[in-house]
């Protein structure tokens, strides 16, 4: 018999469009349910975080520190003055 006859390919098509429907309706009820062993999707161990707190990944905890006040503010400025003062002094010795 030759496959490539009228009258095999007769036959052949509606068992091919058969198995094609099955292979279809298999998948198709894959996707519909979970109680089908294997199918499921793995079950992970994620742990709850609150809506208020963004995830953290892996890094330390960040230093939030107040903010200065205007006196600390002045008393910062007046110390850096200083010190530029003492390493200005130091390098004018030396350029001479």
């Amino acid at each position: 018999m030759d496959l490539f006859s009228p009258t095999a390919r007769g036959r052949a098509v509606p068992t091919l469009r058969a198995a094609l429907f099955l292979a279809l309706a298999a998948s198709l009820s894959a996707c519909a349910g979970s109680g089908i062993p294997g199918l499921a999707p793995p079950q992970t161990s994620v742990p709850e975080v609150d809506a208020t707190h963004f995830p953290t990944l892996g890094g330390p905890q960040p230093d939030r520190r107040e903010p200065l006040t205007t006196e600390q503010q002045q008393k910062l400025q007046r110390d850096l003055e200083r010190l530029a003062r003492q390493q200005q002094a130091k390098q004018v010795p030396q350029a001479q």
